[in-house]
């Protein structure tokens, strides 16, 4: 790597960079507090009952990809202006990358928002609540872990995303759980069988979250050590970690 020599528009030039990558870095960080903000709004919704919180919840996506139409631009301004090389190229690429998976997040729970509002709609009676304990389980268990991710992007740690590059299949194993116990359910009481579908999708909708969750693990991975561990087995991964 060439020395720079530190002439005062290099000093200008190298501080213009450190705030671009700043700014990219904060715009991640508020990107993934809105979600984790945007899950535990759906999750109120449902614990009460509320379709007016859980349409607020839908509306509220705009944001979610203004976020991700600020990264891209973030993204296009460093490479135009700065021509980042190396570790750097590969902090910006990788920050592109986990942005768009973000959204994929965010349009999961739109959906699971959308489904809130079926389930309680005012023109039906109240789901039972043995039905809905599956969703919460899971709801917690994306929660948990996006305040992980949040973890790796403010420390700038891989550690913690290793630990969550089995998250996906945690949220698969959850959501096979659940759908074993609403079969249960209807098969004591037929009439449970369209809510029970509803909650099965609202699960899914987690589960999907839980595999965009772990994208975004290799992600980090991948810009912070250099390490692509996207096509490895556990095992190699977890070696790696080590």
């Amino acid at each position: 790597m060439t020395k720079q020599t530190d002439t005062p528009n290099n000093v200008h030039t190298l501080h213009a960079y450190d705030t671009d990558l700043g700014h990219m870095h904060s715009l991640m960080l508020d990107m993934t507090d809105l979600l984790v903000y945007q899950l535990e709004q759906a999750m109120q919704a449902l614990d009460y009952g509320d379709g007016e919180l859980a349409q607020k919840v839908v509306s509220r996506h705009k944001k979610v990809k203004h976020f991700e139409s600020k990264i891209d631009g973030e993204v296009l301004n460093i490479i135009a202006r700065h021509c980042p090389v190396a570790n750097d190229l590969r902090y910006v690429l990788s920050t592109s990358k986990i942005a768009v998976e973000l959204e994929k997040i965010g349009v999961e729970i739109v959906e699971f928002a959308k489904l809130i509002t079926v389930l309680f709609d005012p023109n039906t009676s109240d789901p039972n609540q043995k039905l809905l304990t599956d969703i919460v389980k899971m709801g917690g268990l994306i929660k948990l872990i996006l305040d992980k991710l949040m973890v790796v992007f403010e420390s700038r740690d891989s550690k913690q995303a290793y630990a969550l590059l089995q998250c996906d299949r945690d949220c698969e194993s959850e959501l096979q759980e659940g759908i074993k116990h609403q079969l249960t359910l209807v098969l004591h009481d037929a009439r449970m069988i369209r809510r029970a579908l509803d909650v099965m999708q609202m699960m899914k909708a987690m589960e999907r979250c839980g595999e965009h969750c772990r994208n975004i693990a290799e992600h980090a991975i991948f810009m912070l050590d250099g390490i692509d561990v996207r096509h490895g087995g556990l095992a190699t991964q977890a070696s790696l970690a080590g």
